[in-house]
């Protein structure tokens, strides 16, 4: 059968809030995310055994049905009424557990690549809403490019685009979980009550998006994230002096890290970023803004 390879690109958050916290336990978020050029390949075949199996590079990544892009191959062939499974290879680049929504990309990818093999069953809109029912980055992954989500973070839409720049992306040594982040931020806020946090002003992103002042856009991001993990992650403030003494016009955490980003306007200032963070054990990759759907 036919092998489709897909390119799963990361995401970094130029803006990321939270509001206030559902009486459910979840959180309201105000997030401006892009999509960049680090990618993981994704390579998916159909099988008529309905089975799934699952191959990745990285020993830790799990291969059964703890892995999202195992669960959006499921879930794609459910909602199609297919009996079929999914051959999936995934060469991983994307560091594990760093806020650029690694897992996420691949659920997202595995979709795209299901619905091209199978004749494209399913639209654009019924793509993302299964995306949803897998995690609340997929949807953005599966559109790419420049996107704001509220709510929980699945409810997409258009935004103003990220202009063209190089980007250094770096990763520390101690993973985040998601849940401890959040966590970490409601103790920090109590639990977001009200009169507790004033939430930041996006307008100002937007305004330097829509001019394409890169300058601009570096010093207007944000987030939230940054005031509860960085006492407990050393490293990211390490990495993000690095990247402004390297010449990055501004830095910030991604999500909810451990992975930092700065933001530069000439290629050899963002490679000499890199080297230097070599030096210091730090893993780092020059990347670029995607275009999305």
């Amino acid at each position: 059968m036919a092998i489709l390879t897909v390119k799963a690109y990361a995401k970094i958050n130029l803006h990321l809030d939270v509001v206030s916290k559902y009486e459910n336990g979840y959180h309201e978020v105000r997030n401006v995310m892009q999509s960049v050029s680090l990618c993981d390949d994704v390579e998916v075949a159909l099988n008529e055994e309905g089975k799934n199996s699952l191959w990745c590079n990285i020993p830790t990544v799990p291969t059964d049905e703890k892995n999202i892009a195992w669960r959006a191959a499921n879930l794609f062939f459910e909602k199609c009424g297919l009996s079929l499974g999914a051959d999936i290879r995934i060469n991983k680049r994307i560091p594990v557990a760093a806020g650029m929504a690694g897992g996420s990309t691949d659920g997202a990818a595995v979709l795209k690549a299901l619905n091209e093999l199978c004749g494209n069953p399913l639209s654009e809109s019924e793509l993302l809403e299964l995306g949803g029912r897998l995690g609340a980055d997929v949807p953005f992954c599966i559109k790419g490019g420049t996107g704001y989500a509220d709510g929980i973070g699945a409810q997409l839409h258009d935004f103003a685009k990220m202009p063209p720049c190089y980007l250094v992306v770096a990763c520390g040594k101690e993973g985040v979980s998601t849940p401890w982040a959040y966590s970490t931020l409601d103790a920090l806020y109590l639990d977001f009550a009200e009169g507790v946090y004033e939430p930041a002003d996006i307008g100002r992103l937007e305004s330097a998006l829509r001019s394409g002042d890169v300058r601009k856009m570096a010093q207007s991001m944000y987030n939230i994230f940054e005031s509860a993990i960085e006492p407990h992650r050393p490293e990211v403030t390490k990495i993000k002096a690095s990247l402004i003494e390297s010449g990055a016009l501004g830095a910030m955490m991604s999500g909810s890290g451990p992975s930092v980003f700065g933001i530069f306007e000439d290629v050899e200032r963002a490679r000499a970023a890199v080297s230097s963070l070599e030096t210091m054990k730090i893993q780092a990759f020059v990347a670029e803004p995607v275009k999305g759907n």
